[in-house]
């Protein structure tokens, strides 16, 4: 077996950093290639436009903002940043306000949570199936009547059982004293 060569190692431990950029109505022209060139210095492999929501009364992300339409873009990064830094770079380059534009990190909860949000439904009502059959099978002796009601009050006199035990304080008795020392001096 073979070692590797640092080059090797340094190659396989290769990590990218991927973010979101969300912007809320019109995009400025050539707004992709001057996020690209703001980010050169972080190795930026790419600036891709992901998607367009449809025009919405009230934007989750720029509650100030209404009747808006957000488009999604996708930046990757060889090197470390963060979205604090992509956003004044994204300022600074295309003289857009805070208030339009979102940086996250894809690994944000946030974003995890809006992604999961958007997936597809399956089209299937789970209220209007009468039977069920998606659900768990539960034994309805396992949680109510009187056999449940009988084993569930002896686990609960054994549970008190087993406090009184450990909480109980045992007293130790007096030790005896000796008869020479329980008189007075004084004779009485």
């Amino acid at each position: 077996m073979s070692m590797k060569s640092l080059q090797e190692y340094l190659t396989e431990s290769k990590k990218t950093y991927s973010f979101r950029i969300k912007v809320a109505g019109d995009i400025p022209e050539g707004f992709e290639d001057k996020v690209h060139a703001s980010l050169h210095r972080y190795g930026c492999q790419g600036v891709k436009k992901v998607g367009n929501t449809p025009i919405q009364k009230q934007v989750k992300d720029f509650p100030d903002l209404e009747n808006m339409e957000v488009t999604v873009f996708e930046n990757t990064c060889e090197y470390p940043v963060t979205p604090q830094e992509i956003s004044v770079a994204i300022k600074n380059n295309t003289g857009m306000e805070y208030s339009n534009f979102r940086v996250r990190n894809v690994n944000d909860p946030y974003e995890a949570q809006e992604v999961s949000a958007m997936d597809e439904p399956s089209g299937k009502s789970v209220l209007n199936d009468p039977t069920y059959k998606d659900s768990d099978k539960v034994k309805a002796k396992d949680y109510f009547g009187d056999d449940f009601n009988t084993s569930f009050l002896k686990d609960l006199q054994k549970v008190s059982k087993e406090r009184v035990k450990e909480t109980e304080y045992k007293m130790e008795k007096p030790k005896k004293q000796d008869k020479a020392g329980a008189k007075s001096a004084m004779g009485s």
